[in-house]
Formats: C-alpha cells, structure tokens, sequence
C-alpha cells in the first residue's frame, strides 16, 4: 500500500464561531503531493462555494498529516502554503 491522499474541501467561513463547513471529501492515491495539488485546484474551477482545501497524507501505517492547504483569496486567486498538523487535529468527535 502506497501512501495516500486526502483531499477535503471546504466552504469559506462567514463567522468566526461557524463551524462545520466541509463540503466534500476525495480520497485517492497520489504519487506525489503535487500530483495531490493539481487535482485540488481542478476542484476550484468546478465547486464555486469552494473556499479552501486541505490536503493530507496517510501512511501506510494509518499515520495522518496535513501537508498542504490551498485557498482562494479575496481577489479569487488560489494560493498555497504548506503546512503540518497531526492525527489529533483532523479526529472528529
């Protein structure tokens, strides 16, 4: 098994207590986090409400990490940063 990528999709928020704001989830194994990218940002042509996506990696040891968030800016330009978060954030309760 081959690492995997998680690719989830969020709407942007309107308040800063709103929550729940996830409008989709992809799962599919990627080669490369870029491979991951470029699939992210086709979603932004597509999902209009689309605001920001998040994408993480599983190992195959069933180890989680964000690694990268792409967003769309006030002016509608999509920007990335990478980023690092484990397991303990992404756990729903």
């Amino acid at each position: 098994m081959s690492t995997q990528y998680y690719i989830e999709g969020f709407r942007s928020k309107t308040t800063v207590e709103e929550e729940g704001t996830r409008i989709f989830e992809f799962r599919q194994e990627f080669p490369s986090v870029e491979e991951a990218s470029a699939k992210a940002r086709e979603f932004f042509a597509k999902e209009e409400k689309l605001g920001l996506a998040v994408i993480s990696k599983y190992s195959p040891s069933g180890d989680h990490e964000g690694v990268k968030f792409i967003f769309k800016s006030q002016e509608g330009q999509i920007e990335e940063g990478d980023l690092y978060w484990g397991d303990w954030y992404c756990r729903e309760g």
